[in-house]
């Protein structure tokens, strides 16, 4: 997802079983070496929104990465040991330049490391990260029509992969369902709508704290009927991508299966 700061834990897996093999026929994914620590130069700062700030940086190595990892970026503190290691998802596509790329991060409430990154990182400074890692992945082997559905900044690696599908030309059908407080908060929110004007790719938003804003086409956190709502009228999806906190993660993942997907084509990625 986007942002994983305190207590900086993340998990995803293909399926509600993680022991399920996540690789298999429609979505491959290449084996990569084992990624080391470098320094990565910040190009830029750019604020998402009151609370997400978006970090674009150039890596000094690369051998690529997949639409849905994330690095991990590590922090000095002078008053512990070693220095303080989080998460953050890739908002930014692979192609066509995979030596440069978005880290979308909200800051935290009572954070450590988000609010540095948000608010102490100025353009041409330097950044520890390590990457790419994760199986919560899209490229253009997977099946499709993609279903997304995300919460807050959980959206970040669903933009990685529209994007994505966008720079190979795809017309892989995508639906994205996102959950925010509200439509000054959506992350991603003028390249979403922009993505939106594609015959491919279209996103319904809910707003939980925004009750009369016309502009989401629901008022609440995401449950089943919103899903089965969301299913009318477009083509049954074969793989789904949901992303965000644990709970909801999981009860979107139940829905999805009672609704006719097949568990083993629904894929998760939690953040606390």
């Amino acid at each position: 997802i986007g942002v994983h700061d305190e207590p900086g834990s993340r998990s995803g897996s293909s399926s509600l079983d993680a022991s399920l093999p996540v690789a298999d026929s429609s979505c491959r994914r290449p084996l990569r070496r084992a990624p080391t620590w470098q320094q990565a130069e910040v190009l830029e700062v750019s604020a998402q929104n009151c609370e997400t700030a978006t970090l674009s940086l150039r890596l000094s190595v690369t051998e690529g990465f997949q639409a849905g990892q994330y690095y991990n970026v590590r922090l000095p503190f002078q008053d512990r040991p070693r220095p303080v290691q989080r998460a953050y998802s890739v908002g930014s596509s692979p192609l066509p330049n995979p030596s440069v790329i978005e880290l979308t991060v909200k800051r935290m409430d009572g954070g450590l490391v988000s609010p540095r990154l948000v608010d102490g990182l100025s353009t041409g400074s330097t950044l520890e990260v390590r990457g790419p890692y994760g199986r919560f992945t899209w490229n253009a082997t997977c099946a499709g029509p993609v279903l997304m559905v995300a919460a807050g900044s959980g959206v970040v690696p669903l933009v990685s992969m529209a994007r994505l599908g966008e720079a190979l030309g795809s017309e892989t059908p995508m639906h994205l369902v996102l959950c925010s407080k509200s439509f000054e908060t959506v992350v991603y929110r003028d390249e979403l709508a922009r993505l939106a004007t594609s015959s491919w790719f279209a996103c319904t938003h809910t707003f939980t704290r925004a009750p009369e804003d016309g502009r989401a086409t629901f008022h609440r956190r995401i449950d089943r009927q919103m899903l089965e709502a969301s299913l009318q009228d477009r083509p049954f999806p074969q793989l789904a991508f949901i992303c965000g906190p644990p709970t909801m993660v999981d009860s979107c993942a139940e829905d999805l299966i009672v609704l006719g997907m097949d568990p083993s084509m629904v894929r998760t990625e939690k953040y606390d």
